[in-house]
């Protein structure tokens, strides 16, 4: 894929970034939404920060929080880091039932979580 940026040289990372923080807020709240309606549950907001150590998290008053870089990992990645945020609407914990309800919205957990601790870092050098 091709983005163009417009404008002085001087400005096109932050053009850049700025456009990825907005794909990363539509596509991440599109996904939760669709995700939160699966599991009969609903989310108050969706936003996305510059976060260093979390993809995402989900608060007690259903705001859910991503890191905006996700929209540069891999669509499966991305999809269960969102499954994962969603099943905290039910669920505030890791138990099994948590664990159940994340695997009804995303088949395999196993190979995002790889992907994440692999190349997760990696994605952090972008937008310093």
């Amino acid at each position: 894929d091709v983005i163009r940026v417009s404008g002085r040289d001087e400005h096109i990372a932050r053009r850049l970034t700025d456009f990825l923080k907005r794909e990363a807020r539509r596509t991440l709240e599109e996904r939760s939404l669709a995700y939160a309606a699966r599991i009969e549950s609903k989310v108050r907001r969706v936003t996305v920060r510059d976060t260093a150590s979390r993809w995402g998290s989900c608060s007690a008053n259903k705001t859910i929080s991503y890191c905006w870089r996700l929209i540069l990992a891999p669509d499966f990645a991305a999809d269960y880091v969102v499954a994962h945020e969603v099943a905290h609407l039910r669920e505030m914990n890791h138990g099994p039932r948590f664990w159940k309800l994340v695997r009804t919205l995303v088949d395999d957990i196993e190979s995002p979580q790889a992907w994440l601790r692999k190349n997760g870092t990696a994605l952090h050098r972008y937008g310093a």
